[in-house]
């Protein structure tokens, strides 16, 4: 099967990059960061992931713009260069709410949902939560990161109560590779406690002993806590 992300080299594209191929062994066509350069050049592919968004803008209706562009020069490429693909559109739970990222991210998925009716190929769509894990870039991709490189090293920490519904990444890869509407589960939990227990693993850790995690979800976040020991920014 030949696979192409847009957004590959961000912290979800990195993940699904090395699942389809080293897992999977699925044939993963790298489009960099200019993708539409890249994909036009595609004689052949059976399925698009497309993960590529502009996720922050101090101007909000320029965010819904950028994106809308995005999401029209992607759908050009394809059609221009006769690329009859699946697409599989990375969305988010945002697009449940009443913000500028959460209306940009619906609006994609009607405009790759039409396209893909309209050339009688298959589109899924996965409603994605805040996912952390290893790769992330932290003060960019993900707080959990932020919060693991500042303990690390000695920075200040600000942190709310705020509710937040939270997945570790490689939870995610699977579902994605199965490409059919699916469910992705995830933690309800807060920012507070995240910070919280994420501290009390640096304790534990300069005591040099081994925390008591108490499920899978507190696993993954020690794992991910470690892999930012020798982070460098």
């Amino acid at each position: 099967m030949r696979i192409a992300i847009t957004g590959e080299k961000g912290f979800i594209g990195i993940h699904l990059t090395q699942y389809f191929r080293n897992i999977l062994k699925y044939e993963v066509i790298e489009l960099g960061r200019d993708y539409l350069q890249q994909l036009s050049k595609v004689k052949q592919l059976d399925w698009l992931i497309h993960g590529a968004f502009i996720q922050r803008h101090l101007d909000t209706n320029e965010l819904i713009a950028l994106n809308k562009k995005l999401t029209s020069d992607t759908i050009k490429c394809l059609s221009d260069n006769n690329i009859k693909c699946n697409i599989a559109f990375l969305s988010s739970l945002q697009e449940e709410l009443d913000n500028p990222y959460g209306q940009a991210k619906k609006e994609a998925k009607i405009a790759f949902s039409q396209y893909c009716s309209s050339i009688n190929k298959n589109f899924v769509s996965y409603k994605l939560p805040n996912i952390f894990g290893i790769y992330a870039v932290p003060n960019k991709t993900s707080f959990v990161a932020t919060f693991c490189y500042n303990l690390h090293n000695q920075l200040p920490i600000n942190f709310n109560k705020n509710k937040i519904k939270l997945v570790a990444v490689n939870d995610v890869l699977p579902i994605v590779s199965n490409f059919k509407e699916s469910e992705i589960l995830y933690t309800e939990t807060t920012v507070e406690e995240i910070y919280k227990l994420l501290k009390s693993f640096h304790e534990i850790n300069l005591s040099h002993k081994f925390p008591e995690l108490k499920s899978k979800f507190e696993l993954d976040l020690y794992q991910t806590y470690l892999s930012y020991i020798n982070y460098k920014l």
